[in-house]
């Protein structure tokens, strides 16, 4: 089966775009999913752009997956097509990329633009020998869009997630060790900000260069930006220290790019 699927709304349908919800981890600052039903109003599709729910082999994934389901009826029941992309945190989902439009608009999470998925994150600093080595059996995920897509997903399987600090209790002192150590990790996460943009063009000029607008979450952190003619976008994320944005196109066209403030409790305090 293949990771990359073709879609042609009708005409005039409105497709709206939204990533990194999170559904089911403990930083996921999303509303309960019935109280997501006002992101439906107006949609014809609801594309989620990887890492709807944690759904891998993880602490929260039976209620990551539950909770996946419940925004599955939610669509259904609004006559809203969900069109769910596959990301590092549910890699099980078919789908590594959409195409829109006849490849006008291309949809993918992001962590396919890092052969090691995330090289910030925990999961590749405990596993990088063997990140290497998977990357070894792939020579061609530089010239092949199929290769590294598939890379990809076998890269988000085969480091399994690091859930806690272990030996300590204290979830501040958690929450602090997790993001700043070793020093790597925040400089890797600070660079990778910095730097996705390019990186996400680059991509695109390799890989789909008929492209005029490329959608990607992944970095938790939204953006817009404009390379020539192509726009490159950023979904951020409903997680806690990060925004989450929803992008409106129609017949290709982007119509609004603007920060979730509208959807009754958001945020979690």
């Amino acid at each position: 089966m293949s990771c990359i699927i073709d879609i042609e709304p009708p005409a005039g349908s409105l497709v709206r775009f939204i990533s990194d919800l999170h559904l089911g981890h403990e930083r996921c600052e999303a509303p309960a999913v019935a109280d997501l039903a006002p992101l439906l109003q107006g949609a014809d599709f609801l594309v989620v752009v990887g890492d709807l729910a944690e759904t891998r082999r993880c602490d929260w994934q039976k209620r990551g997956m539950a909770a996946r389901e419940e925004l599955r009826a939610l669509c259904r029941e609004h006559g809203v097509r969900l069109v769910e992309i596959s990301g590092n945190h549910d890699p099980d989902t078919p789908a590594l990329l959409a195409r829109f439009w006849g490849g006008r608009v291309i949809a993918m999470h992001g962590h396919a633009l890092y052969k090691e998925v995330a090289p910030w994150s925990w999961e590749y600093l405990r596993n990088k020998q063997a990140c290497r080595e998977l990357i070894r059996q792939y020579p061609d995920a530089d010239t092949r869009l199929e290769s590294r897509l598939e890379l990809s997903r076998t890269m988000c399987q085969l480091t399994p997630p690091i859930l806690r600090r272990e030996g300590i209790s204290n979830p501040l002192l958690r929450g602090f060790m997790h993001c700043f150590w070793p020093p790597q990790r925040p400089l890797g996460i600070v660079m990778s900000w910095l730097t996705c943009a390019r990186r996400c063009e680059h991509f695109a000029r390799q890989f789909f260069p008929q492209a005029e607008v490329v959608i990607f979450g992944h970095m938790h952190r939204s953006g817009n930006w404009r390379f020539g003619r192509r726009c490159i976008l950023n979904t951020g994320a409903w997680f806690r220290h990060a925004t989450p944005y929803v992008i409106d196109m129609r017949d290709a066209r982007v119509i609004s790019y603007k920060m979730v403030t509208e959807i009754q409790g958001k945020r979690k305090n």
